[in-house]
């Protein structure tokens, strides 16, 4: 556990700290401290799996979802190095979400494969979509066409939370901070990406209010591969 640990908070340190803006400089210095950033959270992973005496369906699933997490950060990240980054910023965006939306999935049915129904959690479920709703209804967020997928990718996340929710255990108390946390982190992407002041630059919150709990968010369940 300790490696996992190690390898995912390397990672958490890799893009918060960014030191392959040393080597490499503009977008390209940031495509290169996600990609490795990501691979941090995939050892994690492989890291937990090899604590386990034999690989169920759920540890495999989550080591998937970890691969699909590391190729949207890719198809996200090379959106700013694209020859014409505007035109194809709704494109990139897209293609980035694809993966995250499968690997969500995944987690979403192994954490379902090991929680208890609970009803009265059944609130967190449509949480967020209201919330990202009443933000749009008020302008605060513009989705513009990406407003009917991206309320479904809310869904998927408030279900997240819902499952985590649900698990006994350890387990809970690596799920349920790590589906919070993706949460918060894909919920400031949002607002960042789409809200109605959006800034040219990006703001040294950002990276504390989306990548900060994002990896961290991956290291939590890199643990919870042993435990699944």
């Amino acid at each position: 556990m300790v490696l996992t640990i190690a390898l995912g908070l390397c990672g958490v340190l890799f893009i918060m700290l960014q030191p392959a803006r040393l080597l490499l400089k503009g977008p390209m210095g940031d495509f290169a401290g996600k990609i490795f950033s990501s691979m941090f959270f995939c050892l994690a992973g492989v890291a937990g799996a090899a604590q386990r005496e034999r690989l169920n369906w759920q540890a495999a699933a989550l080591l998937m979802g970890f691969c699909l997490a590391c190729l949207g950060d890719v198809l996200l990240a090379i959106g700013p190095v694209l020859h014409d980054p505007a035109r194809n910023k709704d494109y990139a965006f897209l293609m980035g979400a694809a993966p995250f939306f499968l690997a969500h999935v995944l987690n979403l049915a192994v954490l379902l494969s090991r929680g208890a129904f609970a009803p009265w959690l059944l609130p967190l479920l449509i949480l967020l979509p209201v919330l990202y709703a009443l933000l749009w209804r008020r302008k605060i967020l513009d989705f513009g066409k990406l407003g009917v997928p991206l309320l479904v990718y809310a869904l998927l996340l408030g279900a997240l939370v819902w499952a985590a929710a649900q698990t006994v255990g350890l387990l809970r108390w690596l799920a349920l901070p790590a589906a919070c946390l993706l949460a918060l982190s894909d919920t400031s992407l949002f607002l960042f990406n789409f809200g109605s002041k959006k800034e040219q630059e990006r703001p040294a919150s950002f990276s504390w209010l989306v990548f900060f709990p994002y990896y961290l968010a991956q290291t939590l369940m890199a643990c919870a591969v042993a435990f699944v």
